[in-house]
């Protein structure tokens, strides 16, 4: 975050508080954005599991009982 707020300089106390304000908004939907992914991805696994209804699946030949330990 610092290095994003004083990328250039800081004129006044306003500009300061802006971009703070700016940044943590950023970091805020970047943090959004992974939980939605993270998301997505259980509950892709997770039909899958039912999919093969509980049998072992996958790449990494997971067992769907061992899933969401």
């Amino acid at each position: 975050m610092k290095s994003e707020v004083y990328k250039e300089k800081v004129n006044t106390g306003d500009e300061l508080v802006a971009r703070i304000m700016n940044s943590a908004a950023l970091i805020k939907q970047e943090r959004q954005d992974d939980l939605r992914r993270a998301t997505r991805t259980i509950a892709k696994r997770v039909e899958k599991c039912i999919e093969v209804d509980g049998e072992i699946f996958g790449t990494l030949t997971l067992n769907c009982c061992n899933l969401l330990r």
